[in-house]
């Protein structure tokens, strides 16, 4: 549809949103970023438990936010999943080196 066939109440709403949007977009992004840099470890002590954490519910709020504007999200692409098997990789990996290193001291 045309938005000049639209209702003056139509086009308003339509304004507020392309103007409201990219400000919040920014915001976001800036956000995230200011995020990012706490990732210094010269100046930061943390913990990949906290940020995997911080992570899950960002990523949440992401799904959640783009349910609410009706997108739908493919259930073999999840996030949390993607986050999970990264982490037992790590621990797995961890657990191989510390084996490896017992058998090389024996």
């Amino acid at each position: 549809m045309n938005i000049e066939n639209k209702s003056s109440a139509y086009k308003h709403r339509d304004s507020r949103f392309k103007v409201l949007f990219p400000k919040r977009i920014e915001k976001v992004i800036l956000s995230i970023r200011s995020l990012k840099k706490l990732s210094n470890k010269t100046n930061y002590v943390y913990e990949e438990k906290q940020i995997y954490g911080a992570l899950t519910s960002i990523m949440e709020e992401l799904n959640e936010l783009s349910r609410s504007f009706g997108l739908k999200r493919r259930e073999d692409d999840t996030n949390q999943n993607i986050f999970s098997e990264i982490n037992s990789l790590k621990k797995d990996l961890n657990t191989l080196k510390i084996r490896f290193k017992h058998q090389e001291w024996s």
